[in-house]
């Protein structure tokens, strides 16, 4: 049975599972000569890494993942622990081009950059052995019931990865068809996922650590391409076993997936 989701962003049944790699990186938009991560996989990038397990093709699952009719809750499940990797590349040559006659794919014609001259040094900032708890729901029928048999069974058409395709990783402890059950108690409560919320809104605890950040949220496919289309903020905790705690003042709704509460985004 292919999940609903009402319209606080909260659906009837999702699946779960953790995926985690030995290093992971998900670039920052913006940074371009210091390869920053993000601590959290940007939606967008969860929604790739799925699509690339069902084997959906370049720019074609988007609206699959839509703000109305998806739902993808992140909890990071170890300490968010960052190294600094030195990789040295070639620079970019704008004299690199694609050349073709209109009308026949026989005559394209590519000029390769020279590949001998000097190096650049890029520092990678690379996460060292994340691993993150995904629960995601999708009213796309034909995608929901491929993801879930290929999480069932192990298998994927596509690799999955955290981030760069070299950082593989792997899929464990997959639950199917879990019940979300809204948390009706409207006072405190710690939430294991990340937040959507801004850090004023999150209550201050003795001996943990909040971070922010703001990363791609929804993209939509357009000529040549894609463009993101929402950016979220959200609040995550640095330690492992720490969670965000909220107020009645926020406008989320937590609800209890298993042994964890988490919200919907």
């Amino acid at each position: 049975m292919t999940p609903q989701i009402d319209a606080d962003g909260v659906p009837d049944r999702c699946l779960s599972f953790t995926v985690r790699s030995t290093w992971g990186h998900f670039k920052r938009v913006g940074r371009s000569v210091t390869k920053q991560t993000y601590r959290i996989p940007p939606r967008t990038t969860v929604a790739g890494m799925l699509a690339a397990i069902v084997g959906a093709g370049r720019d074609s699952y988007y609206d699959t993942f839509g703000s109305d009719n998806s739902a993808i809750a992140i909890t990071p499940l170890t300490e968010l622990r960052t190294v600094n990797i030195p990789t040295t590349g070639v620079g970019t040559d704008p004299g690199q081009d694609v050349t073709s006659t209109v009308g026949s794919w026989r005559t394209h014609k590519i000029t390769y950059q020279n590949t001998e001259g000097d190096r650049q040094l890029h520092a990678y900032e690379v996460l060292a052995d994340p691993a993150y708890r995904i629960d995601v729901a999708l009213e796309d029928d034909e995608f929901y019931d491929a993801l879930r048999t290929n999480l069932v069974d192990g298998t994927s058409v596509y690799p999955p990865s955290l981030g760069k395709s070299e950082y593989l990783a792997t899929i464990e402890d997959v639950k199917t068809d879990r019940t979300p059950t809204r948390v009706t108690d409207d006072s405190i409560t710690d939430v294991d996922s990340v937040v959507p919320i801004s850090l004023s809104k999150a209550v201050p605890q003795g001996g943990v650590t909040y971070g922010v950040e703001r990363s791609p949220a929804v993209m939509e496919a357009e000529s040549g391409g894609r463009r993101t289309t929402r950016f979220d903020d959200y609040v995550y905790t640095q330690q492992a076993d720490a969670t965000v705690r909220i107020g009645a003042n926020t406008d989320v709704v937590p609800v209890t997936v298993g042994d964890r509460t988490v919200v919907f985004r």
